[in-house]
This record gives C-alpha cells, sequence and structure tokens, in this order.
C-alpha cells in the first residue's frame, strides 16, 4: 500500500455535536481489546473517556490474561469503566466477552492502540448507521498518524459496490476500528477459539455475508492506530495469516470451491516465500498446520451457496493480491 494522500485527522472534524441531539442518541458500547499494551491502552482510555460528546455511552475493557499490570491500571486510574479479565490469551476471540457483554444498540470495536480521529467519530457514525439502516457493520479508515500511512486505504478496490462519498460494501470487518449493529451480531456465531489470532475478520464477514447481512467500508471515518510495536512477531503474523485462510476457506465454502481455492492460496504462500526468504518457515508451518486443520474446519458450519460463492468476485481479488 502506498502513503496516504489525504490526512484524514483534519480539524474540522473536531466538531461538537448539538446537545439537543445528544439526548436522543441510542445507546452505544466501545469494546477494547487488550494484552500487555498498558501504557498504550492508558493512552487509548484517555481519549476515549476525554472531550467525547455522547450521552449514553459504556466502555468495556478486555485483558486477555496480561502480565503487565494492565488490570491494575484500569481498576485504579478509570473505575467507571467495565473490566472482563480471561484467564488466559485466547487471542481475537476474546472479542466475544465484549460482545456478549454490551448493553448499547450499537458496539464499537478497537484495539488497545487506537482511537477515534475525532471526538465526534461516536456520534457521527452512530448518526450514519440510524439513517442508513441496511448498513449492519461500518469498518473506518485505519491511519496511522506517527507515518501517515493508512493501513485500510486500498480496501474500497475490493467492493462490491459504493463510492468513496457513500462508502463501499463488500466484505470488511476492521476490528481495530469500527461499528456493528447489536442485532447483527447476535446472528453470527462470532470469533472462533481455534483461529487464536488472524484472518479472522474473514472468517466473521463471511459469516455475515451467509446471513445477508451488509458490511460497509467508509473513509469518511477514521481511527488513528498508533501501532505499538509491543507483541508484534512478523514470523508469527504469518503463521498464523497463512493457516487461518486456509482454515477460513474450508469452513465456509463447499467443496467444489474449496477444492480450487485452496491450492491456488498455497501457490500463492509459497511463491511469497521468494520475497520474503527470511519468512519461509512460518510460511511452510502456516500450510502444514492448516491443511492438517482442514477435516476439522469443513464440519464446522453450513456453506456458502452456489449464488453466494459466484457474487464473492471481488473478495477473491482481495485473497490473492500482494
Amino acid at each position: 500500500m502506498e502513503s496516504n494522500t489525504v490526512n484524514p485527522w483534519d480539524p474540522e472534524r473536531w466538531s461538537i455535536p448539538p446537545k439537543k441531539l445528544l439526548s436522543s442518541m441510542p445507546k452505544a458500547t466501545i469494546g477494547i481489546l487488550n494484552y500487555n499494551r498498558k501504557n498504550e491502552l492508558r493512552r487509548t482510555l484517555d481519549c476515549m473517556t476525554k472531550g467525547i460528546q455522547y450521552s449514553d455511552l459504556e466502555i468495556i475493557v478486555v485483558d486477555n490474561a496480561s502480565q503487565d499490570g494492565s488490570d491494575e491500571m484500569v481498576r485504579s486510574e478509570f473505575p467507571s469503566i467495565r473490566l472482563i479479565k480471561t484467564r488466559e490469551n485466547i487471542g481475537a476471540a476474546a472479542r466475544n466477552y465484549f460482545y456478549q457483554a454490551a448493553r448499547g444498540s450499537y458496539i464499537f470495536s478497537y484495539d488497545d492502540d487506537s482511537h477515534p480521529a475525532t471526538p465526534a467519530t461516536f456520534f457521527d457514525v452512530v448518526s450514519f448507521l440510524e439513517e442508513h439502516t441496511r448498513i449492519d457493520a461500518l469498518s473506518f479508515c485505519c491511519y496511522e498518524p506517527l507515518t501517515g500511512f493508512v493501513q485500510s486505504g486500498e480496501l474500497e478496490k475490493f467492493c462490491f459496490s459504493g463510492s468513496e462519498e457513500q462508502g463501499y460494501e463488500g466484505l470488511y470487518f476492521v476490528e481495530g476500528g469500527m461499528c456493528i449493529r447489536k442485532e447483527a451480531w447476535e446472528k453470527i456465531s462470532g470469533y472462533d477459539l481455534d483461529f487464536h489470532w488472524g484472518a479472522e475478520g474473514a472468517d466473521l464477514t463471511l459469516q455475515m455475508y451467509k446471513q445477508n447481512l451488509r458490511t460497509m467500508y467508509h473513509k469518511g471515518f477514521a481511527t488513528l492506530h498508533m501501532k505499538s510495536a509491543e507483541n508484534r512477531d512478523l514470523k508469527k503474523n504469518n503463521y498464523f495469516f497463512t493457516r487461518n485462510y486456509l482454515w477460513t476457506i474450508a469452513k465456509h465454502f463447499p467443496l467444489y470451491a474449496s477444492t480450487v481455492l485452496v491450492p491456488f492460496y498455497i501457490i500463492r504462500r509459497i511463491i511469497a516465500m521468494t520475497f520474503h526468504p527470511n519468512f519461509a518457515s512460518s510460511y511452510i508451518k502456516g500450510i502444514k498446520d492448516g491443511i492438517l486443520g482442514i477435516p476439522a474446519q469443513r464440519k464446522k458450519c453450513k456453506k456458502l451457496s452456489l449464488r453466494q460463492v459466484l457474487g464473492l468476485k471481488r473478495w477473491y481479488f482481495f485473497l490473492y493480491r500482494w
């Protein structure tokens, strides 16, 4: 991806919504997943609790068995925030806890090192979804202010339909900055515990797609991702993404489709090794474990229909992108 050309950190978006409108907004929940990033979490919670103008907002932090005192920090410095601590690090599946505990009609998802670009973001997003009732989940532009890089800057290329002004409909689930309707979440099975981390968004979007739930990506709503260096192992990343995309295909696609998609995906990852030989071992292990896990994944859920398989043409470009 190329560096961003338009800075989402636009001072004009730091607008405070009219107070007379705030009281009529539905309850919203912010869910934040944390793992051993106490300092980053503190900064995120500072942003979430100061200057936000929204009348009925709750914040839930799910701490993924951190060992750095993150839970003690939340209890002592942010006593009004609901804290859920897991007994062990279960990866992305820990997000299921704040979705299940959420009392809001709209649920926002963030990472411990990400937060909304402006104090008006929650108001603006809920207002957008209140107006566009056919949209079930909305993913935001994910921007790194320290580098000027947009992580999600090319997502619109993989849309089914849309425009820059109205957003792009497709298969989007940017957990580090998004909002989903509570009623939509209750129609899917949530994060898969077996995945731990990596490609979990692909799994969730296919769950939603099968239920005819509509997801959208919109550049007009921005998340600032500070991208902490903590807990970022590139070899592990390559392993999990390789393994989990194979599992995602096996889990959701009928046999006639998966027998085509799986070999092509393996070839794509093998070719990637030639460009990144230092990560060859993680790619190979991901392919091996991915193949071994396919039988178990195929038993999990109902498969996509032929119509739905044919309707994913744009998503296949995303799957095999370079």
